[in-house]
């Protein structure tokens, strides 16, 4: 291959990370989310407004890779032990989350006139979670050993699985009028396999040595695993993010058993290059012109309101941990991100959703990735507060100041 066709790509991914890597620096300087500089970069630099980096299949790889470094990283900051300890609250805020939006999405669609399956696939994209974009918040705010933090990771994993058993019902449901229900069945026992698999991996992973590997040094193998996991999550039909996720986890465990082992550290460097341009592609993608349509902004600001209820009620599932917990879980679960993308862009090719609609869902994505983490800031900080105020315990009598010093 010529160099000369590598030297517009080049070009291209320059101004975006530049961009991104710039408006996210000015929006943390302005005490708003870096994550949304990012997207705005995106929006800036692409079709919607200068047109200096079109939305090309390079472009998605490169992000879908950032993807998949940020949430490895997450979870390499993740134990599993600490995930199981909250496992009842993630489960229920998991389930909670897709029952609830999917329910009012469908029905909110089939009030204003969208057919049964058209509705179907709304109801859908309104379960989808993109959990990079709050771990990126959590990541930035330094809380991710938070209790909070380890239920939205894990209810996370629990709605990415849910939500593509839906996805496979409301797809066949659109290609052939019913579903295979040995389909749906062989996508739920690989989601099982692989996410008990991978936890019972730990304790080996825990024990392995690396003069028993073919690596030199431990962040060789572990971006090897990473990229594995990855890839096998994907293969299964589980987003590639999940995978990841689950093997920084793992490879936690291994660097856990030495001290020696510093992994975290250079894959940050990897990340910080890749991770912004996930997020800008975000941007890159927005038609501005579409957006702004009458029947988008309101339908969409309608479903955007139901989406972020949704979560929130989800949100509940973790009450255990506090009421400003449980709202900061439910939040976290608010983003759409290139979930909701993914199920719009297959609605659209299945023909179950038309231009208008598809903008619809997308106006919701954009809405919830931008909401969740404005609003996540505050929530934490006042949780935070929360937790440094010593409560005297249920029925006693606080100490009070003494007027007479």
């Amino acid at each position: 291959m010529a160099a000369s066709e590598f030297v517009q790509p080049l070009i291209h991914l320059f101004f975006l990370l530049l961009a991104a890597k710039m408006t996210g620096w000015l929006f943390q300087k302005a005490k708003q989310p870096g994550v949304i500089g990012e997207v705005v970069a995106g929006v800036i630099v692409g079709p919607a407004l200068l047109g200096l980096v079109p939305d090309t299949h390079l472009m998605k790889f490169v992000a879908e890779l950032g993807a998949i470094f940020l949430l490895f990283l997450v979870g390499i900051e993740t134990r599993l032990e600490d995930i199981l300890g909250v496992g009842k609250e993630a489960f229920a805020v998991g389930a909670l989350g897709v029952i609830v939006p999917f329910g009012a999405g469908w029905a909110i669609s089939l009030y204003v006139g969208y057919s049964q399956v058209t509705s179907l696939f709304v109801g859908t994209a309104l379960v989808a979670t993109s959990v990079g974009i709050t771990a990126r918040v959590l990541q930035e705010l330094q809380v991710l050993s938070k209790p909070y933090s380890r239920i939205i990771l894990g209810a996370a994993v629990i709605d990415d699985v849910l939500g593509l058993i839906v996805l496979a019902i409301v797809s066949g449901v659109a290609s052939t009028g019913s579903f295979v229900v040995g389909e749906v069945a062989k996508l739920v026992v690989l989601s099982i396999v692989f996410v008990g698999g991978a936890a019972a991996f730990v304790p080996v992973m825990g024990k392995l040595d690396m003069d028993w590997l073919p690596f030199d040094k431990p962040m060789e193998f572990a971006i090897v695993f990473g990229v594995g996991m990855a890839a096998l999550s994907a293969v299964i039909g589980l987003a590639p993010i999940v995978g990841a996720f689950f093997a920084g986890m793992l490879v936690a465990e291994f660097e856990a058993q030495d001290d020696s082992y510093d992994i975290e550290s250079p894959i940050q460097g990897t990340g910080a290059l890749l991770t912004p341009i996930f997020f800008a592609v975000i941007g890159l993608r927005l038609d501005l012109a579409v957006l702004f349509e009458t029947e988008v902004l309101v339908l969409g600001g309608i479903l955007t309101v139901v989406a972020t209820i949704g979560k929130l009620l989800g949100g509940l599932g973790a009450l255990s941990q506090g009421t400003r917990e449980a709202s900061i879980v439910g939040m976290g679960m608010v983003p759409r991100g290139e979930v909701g993308l993914i199920v719009a862009a297959i609605g659209l090719s299945a023909g179950a959703v038309q231009g208008t609609q598809y903008a619809v869902v997308l106006f919701v994505v954009i809405a919830t990735t931008i909401l969740a983490p404005i609003a996540m800031r505050p929530m934490i900080r006042w949780a935070e507060e929360a937790d440094d105020v010593d409560e005297p315990p249920s029925g006693a009598t606080p100490d009070l100041p003494d007027v007479n010093s």
